[in-house]
């Protein structure tokens, strides 16, 4: 479907020679006689005239002005695919297609693009503006982009980063300072206490609970959506609760804890429950060891 060129201008004769008319008090406040005998209305007339000829031109671009448009935004080398209508609007929308294809990384939005586009391997990637994770992560540092880059297969990580860096090198600005990293994971330990329904097996039910603590905190497949934990998301008791309710073998959750390494990333209410555990913006989440025990007879 060939795309259909705007009206660049809809005034016609009546509509200028109104538009000029009402400018004359304001330029012209000595000017009191409007009537069409006056040789000013007559000028005005005039050029209302001859504004609508151009109007009507301009809005008839022809098939070679169009064609010279076109090789202006495809460069000199560009040739047309022919010379029929079809054939322009052919050339027209590939044209603008490829105007609208990121070429540049500028914003975060185009880092993130155009590290997927780099290699297959690329599942995530985070986009850190302002930010140097080599050297410090708390500090802002003008002119640098950090970019968090999560693979389907852990061992490819070095190429894929080669690869990544290699593809955006000639795309960013000249001023911008790229650093590429792999994911850096808080490991989580988990402690669940379950009971299962009066037809399960406890045998049978810690593996389909350790498989959905698991799945849901995966980096590439766990969190509400199933595309992976959010970046920067903190885990919270009360969502792992939920998580583990709905469960088909699971009777009931008696307890629900969530450890780390670092005792400040608890995160406690003002009656000193734990409620979950602080992630930081550049980090995903790890479940190292999960804990499943029934609850005691």
């Amino acid at each position: 479907m060939p795309l259909t060129l705007p009206n660049l201008d809809d005034r016609r004769y009546a509509d200028l020679v109104e538009e000029a008319r009402a400018l004359i008090p304001t330029h012209a406040p000595e000017w009191t006689n409007h009537n069409p005998s006056d040789p000013g209305i007559t000028l005005i007339e005039l050029f209302a005239w001859l504004t609508e000829m151009q109007i009507y031109r301009l809005n008839r671009v022809t098939d070679d002005n169009t064609r010279t448009f076109l090789r202006l935004l495809n460069g000199n080398d560009w040739q047309p695919l022919g010379t029929t209508s079809a054939a322009l609007a052919d050339d027209i929308r590939t044209t603008v297609l490829a105007l609208r294809r990121r070429e540049r990384a500028v914003s975060s939005e185009d880092f993130e693009a155009l590290a997927l586009e780099a290699d297959a391997g690329v599942a995530r990637v985070r986009c850190l503006p302002r930010r140097n994770v080599l050297m410090d992560f708390e500090t802002e540092q003008p002119g640098h982009i950090s970019l968090i880059v999560v693979p389907w297969q852990e061992g490819t990580l070095t190429e894929i980063i080669d690869a990544v860096k290699t593809y955006l090198e000639p795309r960013r600005l000249l001023t911008t300072f790229l650093h590429l990293v792999g994911p850096q994971y808080v490991p989580v330990d988990i402690q669940a206490t379950v009971a299962p329904l009066a037809d399960v097996k406890e045998t049978d039910l810690k593996p389909q609970v350790i498989a959905a603590l698991s799945d849901f905190l995966d980096p590439l497949h766990g969190g509400e959506d199933g595309d992976g934990w959010p970046f920067g998301r903190n885990v919270f008791v009360s969502e792992l609760y939920q998580l583990l309710d709905q469960l088909s073998g699971v009777d009931y959750v008696t307890g629900v804890t969530v450890s780390s390494d670092d005792p400040a990333r608890l995160i406690y209410n003002e009656r000193l429950e734990l409620i979950g555990l602080t992630v930081k913006p550049h980090e995903l989440v790890s479940a190292r060891t999960l804990t499943i025990t029934a609850p005691p007879v």
